[in-house]
């Protein structure tokens, strides 16, 4: 059995804001369609699919980060595949992200928070037109799977985390799979970034101190993540939180999960995160191998780069060395293309060519992160 919640706010003459088949005349009309979130139904894990006791701001599913912060308790970040079935949701989803309680925290002080966080760049919200005069809504829908019944909080924040509207949502059943949807007004004051700067923030608590406790359904000042009513998560180690089909989109209307296909997900994704996997390049020394990379889809902006573990390069696909320890080196770094030093070799020799492939038998591969 799942259920279904709304907080649908009405419009000056009592009804909802007007649609034309279903969709509020608002919706997001992008290449992307009506949903602004990307990855909402979490099939995209290019880090990984199992973090265990994350740090905060380490990225899950691709988009998601977990924001484990201060406060006794820890937990495990999983992709599942348990999701709500088609005859629960009207439609087909296959993951869902999990946070798994592996140390319990009985006592939530003022200070603590842990939750997740979706940002969004600011340009892909710009049409909602925060921050400016006039009455305009925004819709959040998502299915939601805890072990914890009772009430449970989400909260928009600006970039600044200076302005934040509290909303919540009830799990009436234990380890259900049922949908919310929360409308809220846009706010027609603060600092809203437009550009692929991160223009807005979305947490979904799993459990947070009286610091950052707010009177829901309202704009305020400060960094806010939900309501004093929230329920405390991480009481328990046998408590777990799941979220998939998150939709973010323009008007008062919740409408059914917008799925896109897979290769057009992954796209988007590629925007904020790319495993980079082969390459050919020559060698700077004995010790150093370079290579330029064009970057397809283009990045938000010039990303970082990081080494899973040591890599290998070939010569001929003959000899293999491999780095006596990750290390990789990026200049000339735009969101277009980078040039690329990976180092800490023996034996290569100056100016012959060299093939970098990850994800060879022992082998790391990099990652580029553009993340907001």
């Amino acid at each position: 059995m799942s259920t279904i919640q709304t907080n649908a706010i009405v419009d000056a003459a009592g009804g909802n804001t007007a649609t034309v088949n279903g969709i509020s005349p608002l919706a997001n009309t992008s290449r992307n369609g009506r949903n602004i979130i990307i990855n909402g139904d979490m099939r995209i894990a290019q880090r990984g699919t199992s973090f265990t006791s994350p740090a905060s701001g380490q990225v899950t599913c691709d988009r998601w980060v977990s924001g484990i912060h201060t406060g006794t308790g820890d937990g495990n970040v999983t992709q599942e595949t348990d999701a709500p079935t088609a005859a629960q949701s009207g439609t087909v989803f296959t993951h869902s992200l999990k946070l798994q309680v592996t140390t319990a925290n009985t006592s939530i002080q003022a200070t603590d928070r842990k939750y997740f966080i979706y940002k969004l760049e600011g340009q892909d919200v710009a049409p909602a037109g925060s921050g400016q005069a006039g009455t305009r809504y925004m819709t959040l829908s998502f299915w939601h799977k805890h072990t914890k019944t009772g009430i449970h909080s989400v909260a928009i924040n600006n970039a600044a985390r200076n302005r934040s509207y509290p909303m919540e949502y009830t799990q009436t059943t234990t380890n259900t799979w049922e949908k919310a949807e929360l409308t809220f007004p846009v706010d027609t004051t603060g600092t809203w970034p437009t550009t692929n700067a991160a223009g807005m923030w979305i947490f979904f608590g799993a459990a947070y101190g009286s610091n950052y406790a707010a009177t829901g359904n309202q704009w305020g000042a400060g960094q806010k993540y939900g309501t004093a009513n929230q329920v405390n998560n991480y009481d328990s180690t046998s408590n777990s939180m799941q979220f998939t089909g998150v939709q973010l989109e323009l008007g008062s209307v919740a409408t059914e999960f917008e799925h896109r296909s897979y290769a057009e997900e992954l796209a988007a994704c590629q925007r904020y995160c790319q495993l980079l996997t082969a390459a050919a390049g020559s060698a700077s020394s004995t010790s150093a191998v370079e290579f330029g990379i064009g970057f397809y889809p283009e990045m938000r902006g010039a990303p970082t780069a990081s080494a899973t573990a040591a890599l290998i390069v070939e010569r001929h696909n003959v000899t293999a060395y491999t780095q006596s320890s990750a290390a990789v080196t990026i200049v000339h770094s735009t969101g277009r293309g980078a040039k690329f030093t990976i180092s800490n070799f023996s034996g290569l020799t100056a100016g012959n060519g060299y093939t970098y492939s990850g994800y060879q038998s022992g082998s790391g591969h990099i990652v580029l992160d553009s993340e907001l």
